[in-house]
């Protein structure tokens, strides 16, 4: 069943595109961070480090120390402080809150508070300063396990491999946007009408609503003048004044547009299948393209399409046993008329040559047939089962085969 969405088979594209693309940053990004690594693995010197967790473990038990000397300060401090707020009386025993000894209490307990304030701020930065130790040295530590568990010779396998794997994927992206752009550009004079229809559809509904609005307006006017105002501005949008003639002409051009759009999807779609198909080796029925209706030209058609083909594809052409008396020549001569540097095949004498088409397509998913016959005897092979027939017109001196993109003279 084919896709409601003619371009569907190019979005698709588009996504390989871009995950091609992300693949490409993911390992570009993994290279960076392995040879990061690998820099730092021989960069890093385990004694140095370990030198350096020792100082750091004296640092740490000088903290420590003097963390132990400050609790015991501090809960002296708060002893002491408590205590002479326990002395102190309230204001209101007034005899007592302004005697000498009151006074004396207080600004005792005032500078023990202010001293204790002290001592927590520097017991705070000394625990803080233990921390940060404590964790520069789980650091270090781990820096030096790191190291040992690091696997040198892995990651420069790895690492090795990255390059080429980023390669082939940049390759495959070249290749698969080339490819596109070819699609693309050879789409885009469809796909471009294709939009305008559409455009000019848009427009169309547009005017029908408009022009329905007017309809309307006309319909509640409540009289002449406001009538005839109505008429005037619908001539000036439409260059006419009746919104009924508008609504009929325009579902008129809907009609054809909504008949054509399909089409040109079709024809969009088939586009797409003959540029998507990939053509391996093209096996060229030679007696039907040996006559023009029923007139016998010769070999001047294959002759002129051999020429058009070129190296585009490994081309094979096959006749059958007639063609020597046709031709009034033997297989030599048949062979030298098409050319020395053409892979062509004469089928043995009262054998058609239909099976042999059909055997050597079979053998290959990518080969397919130009032929007028339609092998519905041979319905059971691949070849004419999966549509790898592709037809063509002699006429007038003309060889067309629209499959391949071929119209020629000959």
């Amino acid at each position: 069943m084919a896709s409601i969405d003619p371009l569907e088979q190019l979005r698709q594209r588009h996504s390989r595109l871009e995950r091609l693309a992300d693949q490409v940053k993911a390992l570009e990004r993994t290279r960076e961070d392995l040879q990061g690594a690998i820099d730092d693995y021989n960069a890093f010197q385990p004694e140095i480090e370990k030198g350096k967790i020792d100082n750091l473990e004296i640092t740490a038990t000088n903290h420590s120390r003097q963390i132990a000397d400050q609790e015991v300060n501090k809960r002296e401090l708060e002893r002491r402080l408590q205590g002479e707020n326990a002395a102190k009386v309230s204001p209101l025993v007034v005899w007592k809150y302004f005697t000498a000894e009151q006074k004396q209490i207080r600004s005792e307990a005032s500078r023990l508070a202010v001293e204790l304030s002290s001592a927590k701020q520097h017991l705070s930065s000394n625990q803080e300063a233990l921390s940060k130790v404590r964790a520069d040295i789980n650091a270090a530590r781990k820096r030096i396990s790191d190291h040992e568990n690091f696997d040198l010779n892995s990651s420069e396998k790895r690492l090795s491999s990255l390059g080429p794997e980023i390669e082939r994927l940049k390759a495959d992206h070249a290749t698969d946007n080339a490819e596109l752009e070819r699609i693309e550009t050879n789409i885009r004079p469809h796909t471009n009408e294709r939009d305008r229809l559409k455009s000019e559809l848009a427009t169309l509904n547009a005017d029908i609503a408009r022009a329905n609005r007017f309809e309307q307006e006309l319909s509640s006017a409540s009289n002449s003048y406001e009538r005839r105002m109505i008429h005037e501005e619908c001539e000036k949008k439409f260059g006419t004044g009746s919104p009924k003639q508008v609504i009929s002409d325009c579902r008129k051009k809907i009609r054809s547009l909504e008949n054509n759009i399909p089409k040109l999807e079709r024809r969009i779609r088939d586009e797409l299948k003959k540029l998507e198909r990939t053509i391996g080796h093209l096996l060229i029925d030679g007696n039907n393209a040996c006559y023009e209706g029923q007139s016998f030209i010769g070999l001047r058609a294959i002759s002129a399409l051999l020429r058009e083909l070129g190296g585009r594809y490994k081309t094979t052409v096959v006749f059958d046993a007639s063609i020597r008396a046709m031709l009034k020549t033997d297989t030599q001569g048949v062979e030298r008329a098409l050319g020395k540097s053409v892979n062509m095949h004469v089928a043995p004498t009262k054998t058609a040559a239909d099976e042999y088409l059909l055997k050597l397509a079979d053998q290959d998913n990518s080969a397919f047939i130009l032929s007028n016959d339609r092998f519905a005897e041979y319905h059971d092979y691949d070849v004419v089962k999966s549509g790898r027939v592709f037809r063509f017109l002699i006429a007038e001196g003309k060889l067309m085969a629209n499959d391949i993109d071929i119209s020629l003279n000959f």
